[in-house]
């Protein structure tokens, strides 16, 4: 009896991780690894943890879009950057009735580094992310995503080219 009632706190949820209709708010943290531009060096890459989040709506089970924003504390040699990003991300979430939901997609956000004073660069940072989510109840999933990051405008010119971040963040759904 006791092992049962104990094999029961690690049963999997009933019903689907997301679904239609859904509202959700999502953070998390990463770590990153971007590239400098060429003229600048490889001494001027840049890695660094950040935070980002978000709030999103699913359209259909399947497809999720939502306003993105991120912020990162840059070392790049001896200077101190911030960087603030806002924009859209949209997801396709391929088996949404599952407890361990896979996901691939894409998004855009604008850029803007402020490394103090009158040095600043603006830009788009746009590219593909895939990741998976796991639902913890009906409300809470935690999830791990991968995003590729290419950069345009003053920002890739004078800051970063192009990168990877990954993520490891949690949900919280509004049904």
């Amino acid at each position: 009896m006791v092992l049962s009632v104990v094999s029961m706190l690690f049963a999997g949820v009933a019903g689907a991780a997301v679904q239609q209709g859904d509202t959700e708010i999502e953070a998390l943290f990463g770590y990153m690894d971007w590239s400098a531009p060429d003229e600048a060096g490889d001494d001027a890459d840049v890695s660094a943890w950040f935070l980002a989040g978000g709030v999103g709506y699913f359209f259909t089970d399947n497809i999720r879009v939502a306003g993105a924003g991120m912020w990162a504390s840059l070392e790049q040699g001896d200077t101190d950057t911030d960087l603030w990003a806002l924009g859209a991300s949209g997801k396709y979430h391929f088996m949404p009735a599952n407890q361990l939901v896979p996901y691939a997609g894409g998004q855009i956000l604008w850029a803007s580094a402020d490394a103090g004073g009158d040095d600043s660069a603006d830009g788009f940072l746009w590219g593909p992310l895939a990741g998976v989510r796991y639902e913890l109840n009906e409300n809470n999933d935690v999830f791990v995503e991968f995003q590729y990051h290419w950069f345009t405008g003053d920002i890739s010119d004078e800051l970063v080219e192009d990168g990877f971040v990954i993520f490891a963040g949690i949900v919280h759904q509004f049904k």
